[in-house]
């Protein structure tokens, strides 16, 4: 009888445990890539949390550690958790996360092809003034315009300067606050006539050419005071462009002025270069060793000590030296 009663509850037993087996759900395989693209500002913990595993799986899984950094569109394998394998569902960013993604992808977008359109603007128009240069004019016209007037006219007369033009060119480059003038240097005058050969014959617009001197200038000599400087531009020619054909004239001192609008030009016994970062009628901020702006004014001579100087827009400048 006991053994009867003992082999009916162990036959009970191994059914109940059969039945049990039967009920349990076997570990569910889900569809997937298991990956995770990172957005901006996610961290691991965000991750791991998100998905429900351990930042250290989560490490396993990609070879890293908790102290690898992440960075936007990286791509992390998801480990699986409980022997199940992450849907594929949660691997998309919610609503909510994937706003600052596709904000921050159009906004890299647009600053990329703003860039590139920007890049092909100023080669564009670096070619169309680099060509302007090949169309050369030895006809010796020289068109000035400035805010004092204008002059047109033959330069030369067998070979010499014509009275007519120096008188001319002397009133076009005449102080433009008092409309004092002084004669213009000859060979200042020539160089002027091989710009404007070299550049087609186009219209030279002065900035800026004799300027009387005044105590409040930045240095007690200026070529400006003696009519051997002008800031001049081209229209239709970069400053670039023109800063470069400048720097092939022998015996001149050429100053470039990015955040102005003309080129320094002078006559002196050595060549000089200098850039200088100052914008109108502020004191000279000279290129350091780099070629970088320094960032602030500094009353001091470029490197070369060879600046003549910039505030064109007024003959109290400042001028660093008289070499």
């Amino acid at each position: 009888m006991t053994r009867t009663v003992s082999a009916l509850v162990c036959a009970s037993a191994l059914a109940l445990a059969s039945a049990s087996a039967s009920a349990a759900p076997a570990p569910r395989t889900l569809g997937g890539s298991r990956v995770h693209v990172v957005y901006p500002g996610q961290t691991l913990a965000m991750i791991a949390k998100r998905y429900n595993v351990s930042i250290d799986a989560l490490c396993k899984a990609n070879g890293i550690t908790r102290r690898s950094p992440i960075r936007p569109k990286q791509r992390l394998v998801l480990p699986t958790r409980d022997g199940e394998v992450v849907p594929a569902s949660l691997h998309k960013p919610a609503p909510e996360e994937a706003k600052p993604v596709e904000k921050a992808e159009k906004a890299e977008k647009a600053e990329k092809a703003e860039k590139a359109e920007k890049a092909e603007k100023a080669e564009k128009a670096e070619k169309v003034s680099a060509k302007l240069g090949k169309g050369k004019n030895k006809g010796g016209l020289l068109v000035l315009q400035s805010y004092t007037g204008s002059w047109r006219g033959q330069v030369y007369k067998k070979g010499k300067i014509t009275d007519s033009a120096r008188t001319g060119i002397e009133k076009v480059l005449a102080a433009w606050r008092t409309g004092q003038h002084q004669p213009i240097n000859d060979r200042l005058i020539r160089i002027l006539v091989k710009v404007s050969d070299h550049f087609g014959g186009r219209p030279i617009k002065v900035v800026s050419g004799y300027r009387p001197y005044s105590p409040t200038q930045y240095t007690p000599h200026s070529r400006h005071n003696s009519g051997h400087a002008v800031d001049f531009a081209i229209p239709g020619v970069s400053n670039k462009v023109l800063r470069d054909y400048c720097r092939t004239l022998a015996n001149v001192g050429c100053g470039f002025y990015p955040n102005s609008s003309f080129v320094h030009l002078d006559v002196r016994e050595t060549s000089a270069y200098w850039v200088d970062f100052s914008g109108p009628g502020q004191a000279p901020r000279y290129a350091d060793s780099h070629g970088r702006d320094p960032g602030e004014a500094e009353r001091e001579e470029p490197a070369n000590g060879s600046g003549d100087g910039s505030g064109a827009d007024d003959e109290q400048t400042f001028e660093p030296d008289e070499i």
